[in-house]
């Protein structure tokens, strides 16, 4: 077997190493926390709070429009019960009637405003607990799953990290050198020649390139400078 097509094994197993560690740092992230969870409850408190102060501030509304009611009735019960005889006496009380009117009428419609506002919290409260409860169904249900798939992602692991370690153990200095400074700058790192072509860049390979590939010796295709496989 060529340095080329060890390097290009060696770089599956990488890849497939990433794709373990990332599962498994996902899993440990996902036992510590949740976001998306957490965003859900949050907006649920909120929603909860907001309405608590709505019903606060409705209520208010209620009360003041019980005693504006209680007032103009008063003054209506004096008017027509004979106890105002006074032309400007009697005026006042028809100034004040309408004033307390009007503001009856402006206090209605603030807890008119804020009857709607609370039905639209009620139901965006009601979608946000929904939304919460499915999510930590979910996520019940995913950490269930990570803690059964634990002992075999941790064997896979092992089983990767071995077989690479004895992967690289077959290859040069050289060879290693060469994809350890590839790697980062090109991905994947190691490429075939398809056609004469760097399936890399898919640009042509130099004839002479491509005959010290066929030949085992480790190239790299002039252009992207990724290492070639025949």
């Amino acid at each position: 077997m060529s340095d080329s097509q060890r390097l290009f094994d060696l770089q599956e197993l990488d890849h497939r190493l990433e794709l373990l560690r990332t599962e498994r740092a996902v899993a440990d992230k996902r036992a510590a926390d949740d976001p998306e969870q957490r965003a859900l409850s949050r907006r649920v408190q909120e929603l909860r709070a907001s309405l608590s102060q709505l019903s606060s501030r409705l209520r208010q509304e209620e009360l003041e429009v019980e005693e504006l009611r209680e007032r103009a009735a008063s003054h209506e019960r004096a008017i027509y019960g004979g106890s105002v005889r006074h032309p400007a006496e009697l005026e006042r009380y028809q100034h004040e009637i309408r004033m307390l009117r009007e503001r009856i009428a402006a206090a209605e419609e603030r807890e008119l405003a804020a009857m709607e506002e609370q039905e639209r919290l009620e139901t965006d409260l009601r979608s946000a607990e929904a939304k919460a409860g499915a999510r930590s169904a979910e996520l019940e249900r995913l950490r269930a799953e990570d803690a059964e798939r634990r002992p075999g992602l941790e064997q896979e692991l092992q089983e990767a990290e071995a077989e690479r370690a004895e992967l690289a153990a077959q290859l040069g200095p050289t060879a290693l050198r060469l994809y350890a400074s590839t790697a980062p700058r090109r991905t994947p790192a190691v490429v075939r020649i398809e056609g004469g072509v760097c399936s890399g860049c898919r640009l042509p390979v130099a004839h002479r390139v491509l005959e010290e590939a066929r030949a085992g010796r480790l190239v790299t295709c002039e252009n992207c400078e990724r290492i070639l496989l025949p």
